[in-house]
C-alpha cells in the first residue's frame, strides 16, 4: 500500500494544457474542433470487427474537492495513479496495482452539479481495509460481517467492499483492493433492461441472479451490473451534469461502434450525438431505454484510418 501511496504529491496539484486530439465527427459538420467524416467512410473505420461489448474500460465518480479524493484512494485505499507523472488537472486515474479490469476516473465538479453515487469493490482482506480507513478517520456505514463491510468516501459515495476467496485472483495484486464487484443501475423494468444489454451490447446474464448483467466471458476482472428495479419515473440516471452536458459513469469497448450505434437504436436506445472518431479512437454515446448515458470508445487499434 505504501507503494502507491509514495505516488500522489500534492505539490503537483495545478493545470496543465493539454493539446486537443485531431478529432473526426462523423457525418456531422465539426468546425474548428475536426474533419466531418462522411458516413460510408465512418463505416469503413469500424468494418470487419464484432462489434459486442467486448470491456468495461472505466467508472467515473464527481469529486467537488478532487485533490482530497485522489489523495484518500491513493494513500488510503492503496490504489495508484495511473499517469504519477502528470500533474492533476480536472481530473485523475487510479487503478489498481497492478491494473487488471477498469480503472476509476475522478472528475473535479461544480458543488451544483455534484451527485454522490454508489460503489462496490473487491478487497484480499476486510480487517486490513477496515483498519485503514480507521486509521484515516473514515465514516463506517456498517461493520465488516460476512465477507462484507461499507462506508463513505470524503466526497459521501456509498462504497461497498466484498472480501474476494479467491486466492489465484488475490494473487495477482500488490494492492489489497483487487477491483470492482459491481455497479448499480436503477431501471423501470429488470427484464427489458437486461434484454436491452444482451441483444444491443453483447452481454450476457450472469448465472448468479437475473437481475446481474456481464461483459461476455474471455475478458478478466470485469465487473457485473446490478439492475435494481425502482418504480416508472424514479429512475435515477447514471450519469451527472458536468458545466451543463451529462458526464457519463460508465465506459465501455467495442471494436465496432459503427454496427454497435445500429443495434443500439433498433433496441429502444436514443442518440443526441455522432459517432466520433479522434487520434485516440472512436466514440459511440447513447442513452438507454431507462435514460442512462453510456460511451463505447473504440480503441485506436481497431480503425482502419
Amino acid at each position: 500500500m505504501g507503494q502507491s501511496a509514495k505516488r500522489f504529491d500534492p505539490d503537483n496539484y495545478k493545470p496543465n494544457q493539454v493539446p486537443q486530439a485531431f478529432k473526426v465527427i462523423a457525418g456531422q459538420p465539426s468546425g474548428d474542433e475536426g474533419i466531418s467524416l462522411p458516413r460510408q467512410a465512418s463505416t469503413a473505420a469500424s468494418s470487419g470487427h464484432d462489434s459486442d461489448v467486448d470491456l468495461m474500460t472505466l467508472i467515473q465518480l464527481p469529486a467537488i474537492d478532487l485533490k482530497k479524493t485522489v489523495k484518500f484512494y491513493v494513500e488510503v485505499m492503496g490504489l495508484a495513479l495511473d499517469y504519477p507523472e502528470r500533474p492533476l488537472e480536472v481530473n485523475s486515474f487510479v487503478s489498481t496495482v497492478p491494473r487488471i479490469g477498469p480503472g476509476l476516473h475522478i472528475l473535479q465538479t461544480p458543488a451544483s452539479e455534484f451527485r454522490p453515487f454508489e460503489l462496490v469493490l473487491y478487497a484480499k482482506s476486510l480487517q486490513v481495509l477496515n483498519g485503514r480507513l480507521r486509521e484515516a478517520g473514515v465514516r463506517i456505514v456498517s461493520e465488516p460481517s460476512n465477507g462484507y463491510m461499507s462506508f463513505l468516501d470524503p466526497e459521501g459515495h456509498m462504497i461497498g467492499v466484498y472480501e474476494r476467496a479467491d486466492s489465484a485472483v488475490n494473487e495477482k495484486f500488490q494492492s489489497n483492493i483487487t477491483g470492482f464487484r459491481h455497479m448499480q443501475m436503477f431501471v423501470a423494468d429488470v427484464n427489458r433492461t437486461a434484454d436491452f444489454f444482451e441483444n444491443a451490447l453483447g452481454f450476457q446474464r450472469d448465472p448468479s441472479g437475473q437481475s446481474y448483467v456481464r461483459v461476455k466471458e474471455g475478458s478478466e476482472n470485469q465487473p457485473l451490473i446490478q439492475l435494481v428495479q425502482v418504480r416508472e419515473g424514479a429512475v435515477r440516471s447514471m450519469h451527472w451534469m458536468l458545466d451543463g452536458r451529462p458526464k457519463h459513469a460508465l465506459e465501455l469497448h467495442s471494436k465496432n461502434i459503427e454496427i454497435l450505434r445500429e443495434k443500439v437504436i433498433q433496441n429502444g436506445g436514443t442518440m443526441h450525438e455522432e459517432l466520433e472518431f479522434t487520434g485516440c479512437g472512436g466514440y459511440l454515446k447513447f442513452y438507454t431505454p431507462d435514460g442512462h448515458y453510456i460511451w463505447v470508445n473504440q480503441d485506436r487499434a481497431y480503425c482502419d484510418y
